[in-house]
């Protein structure tokens, strides 16, 4: 296996061509998801249409933040190997074209005044959201190919390629409960039987139809459960998890290679444990904003695990008998 050269250590300047070089349609991608962001906060401005309760352009605005954000860490990804050159471009270009038509597929439902997801209302936006659907899982599968590559390609510090090894498989997991989203509620399926008919499958409420009342900026429901929070978290593990590999690796002491690896580890899973608890509150109709005592005892149970587990790990790490020999500080994988 082939080693990845030493991108973390690079300047901001160094990576955006890195990006053009290796991976040209996700880069050109994330410019034109900014300009389209501007676009849309610019629509929220002028446009006081409301969808489902919420402001006509504020779903295409998320979805083009979320998606430039996207776009550079799967090019910054792909830019970080240097294995199957000729699967990562295919890769590049397939994950570049998906993404595009998704976006402009919701941006043109938000200027007919109409939802781009779960909508069956009329022929032609069941099309719309069944090409959707394709997209998404021409994305997911490219996402699952990156990660595979990830594993196969080893790096000098073994913690930053964790960091997006590991990255990767939340955002696969985050991006996957996406699915869950649309299957039709039993209020949905009742009606449908009644009508004969199904205008609408699916919803990110849980224990209430879409388009209660939102949480400032996210619109995440208030009153009742939402699968978006924890799909939100989920599909940003990439961009969240090297962060902090990053930032250890540039400390004026740096731990050793091992405990670098570990404190990863434990991050993702602390992270993982948080999608979970975020997706079981949801399911069970509940608000982020109005936890019980069930759910704030499995997010202190969670903080208190994760807690445990980095002081254990930095424990093992200043004890003398287990500081690995100089010559192991970094290993490939």
């Amino acid at each position: 296996m082939s080693r990845s050269p030493g991108y973390p250590e690079r300047p901001w300047s160094t990576a955006v061509a890195a990006g053009f070089a290796s991976a040209p349609a996700l880069t050109v991608l994330g410019f034109i998801m900014a300009a389209d962001l501007v676009l849309t906060i610019f629509g929220m401005a002028v446009d006081r249409r409301l969808i489902t309760g919420a402001p006509a352009w504020l779903k295409p605005a998320k979805f083009a933040f979320s998606t430039m954000i996207a776009a550079w860490s799967f090019a910054f990804c792909i830019a970080s190997t240097s294995i199957r050159p000729r699967l990562t471009r295919a890769l590049d270009g397939i994950l570049a074209g998906a993404l595009l038509l998704e976006i402009a597929l919701i941006d043109m439902q938000a200027a007919r005044g109409t939802t781009s997801h779960f909508n069956f209302a009329t022929h032609f936006d069941g099309a719309v959201f069944g090409i959707m659907g394709v997209s998404i899982a021409c994305i997911w599968l490219a996402m699952l190919l990156l990660t595979v590559l990830l594993f196969r390609q080893s790096f000098a510090s073994s913690a930053w390629g964790w960091s997006l090894r590991l990255g990767m498989v939340l955002a696969l997991a985050g991006t996957g409960s996406g699915g869950l989203m649309t299957i039709p509620t039993p209020q949905q399926l009742a009606e449908a039987h009644a009508a004969g008919r199904l205008p609408i499958a699916g919803s990110h409420t849980v224990g209430a139809p879409d388009g209660g009342r939102g949480l400032p900026v996210t619109g995440w429901s208030a009153d009742h459960g939402d699968l978006r929070i924890a799909h939100f978290l989920g599909m940003h593990g990439l961009q969240v998890l090297p962060l902090p590999a990053w930032w250890i690796a540039r400390r004026r002491s740096p731990p050793a290679a091992r405990t670098q690896r570990n404190l990863i580890f434990a991050m993702a899973a602390s992270y993982l444990a948080l999608f979970l608890l975020l997706l079981w509150q949801a399911f069970r109709g509940q608000s982020i904003a109005h936890p019980d005592m069930l759910t704030l005892g499995g997010f202190i149970v969670w903080l208190l695990a994760t807690g445990v587990a980095m002081i254990a790990i930095k424990g093992k790490q200043s004890h003398p008998n287990n500081s690995p020999h100089p010559a192991h500080q970094y290993t490939q994988r």
